[in-house]
């Protein structure tokens, strides 16, 4: 019996073993890993803006620790890479479900004290809100 038991286990095992550990579930993404810019938004004023894709090899690397760290500027809007930047990032249970002022990156590099860009994950995508005086932000699909 015991020898049966154990067989059973072992082919309970194997069968929920499978190779989509790689796969990312496009409605709740794990934010550790590498993320890249892939769409940019920005209003002129009126309401009328919309994310546009852009040309870009900018990325982002969120490591388990709280640290972040980017190939581009994160202190303002650009889809510009080389100057490599990283700090750390502060994330609650509200990632994937709403936009929340308690997740956010915080750049070292940045000119404003206690410089924050608010981050959540939308539809599979991590969206970046930056502080503009009109809407702006960034969209990252996982690699």
């Amino acid at each position: 019996m015991k020898r049966l038991s154990f067989f059973i286990l072992m082919a309970l095992l194997t069968v929920s073993c499978s190779d989509s550990d790689d796969e990312i579930d496009p409605e709740n993404p794990d934010l550790v890993g590498t993320w890249l810019l892939i769409e940019q938004y920005s209003d002129p004023g009126d309401g009328s803006g919309e994310y546009r894709e852009v040309d870009s090899e900018k990325s982002i690397e969120f490591l388990e620790d709280g640290i972040f760290k980017s190939n581009g500027e994160l202190c303002d809007l650009t889809i510009e890479t080389g100057t490599n930047t990283s700090g750390t990032y502060v994330m609650n249970d509200t990632i994937v479900t709403q936009f929340s002022e308690e997740n956010y990156l915080m750049p070292e590099e940045c000119d404003i004290e206690d410089f924050k860009v608010y981050y959540h994950i939308e539809e599979g995508s991590l969206i970046l809100s930056f502080p503009c005086i009109e809407g702006c932000g960034q969209k990252y699909e996982k690699k």
